[in-house]
């Protein structure tokens, strides 16, 4: 009796130890401060904030000045992050490989290809 207790005991701390750090490092859910090389001054800092599930996701970038513009599509696919939206009628379409807590890559304007790197935002419990 004594093993199996010791068992159940010992594979829940496993499950409570491992589960928390494998949502981290693989999910875009939450949000992203992003800085962007090369950009007029108002588009170079953003907040990206992506919702739903990883298979249908959905998100919205605020820049500093506060505009927010809706994203046109978001695809998430083994740690490949691809998305496009709308900036003063121009189609930006961002590349980005996640890894963990951070996310890097390039947006195609149409002033050329420019690089970013995004670090998500973690939320201090209350």
């Amino acid at each position: 009796m004594k093993k199996v207790f010791f068992m159940v005991v010992l594979l829940g701390f496993i499950y409570q130890i491992a589960k928390p750090v494998a949502a981290a490092d693989s999910t875009v859910i939450g949000s992203w401060k992003c800085a962007v090389i090369d950009v007029p001054y108002e588009y170079s800092n953003s907040i990206i904030t992506f919702a739903g599930k990883e298979e249908d996701l959905t998100g919205v970038v605020k820049f500093d000045d506060g505009q927010e513009v809706k994203l046109s599509t978001v695809k998430y696919t083994n740690s490949q992050l691809v998305l496009t939206l709308y900036v003063e009628g121009y189609e930006i379409t961002v590349d980005g490989k996640v890894a963990g807590t951070k996310i890097t890559g390039t947006a195609d304007t149409p002033d050329g290809k420019v690089t970013f790197t995004a670090t998500k935002v973690v939320e201090k419990k209350k």
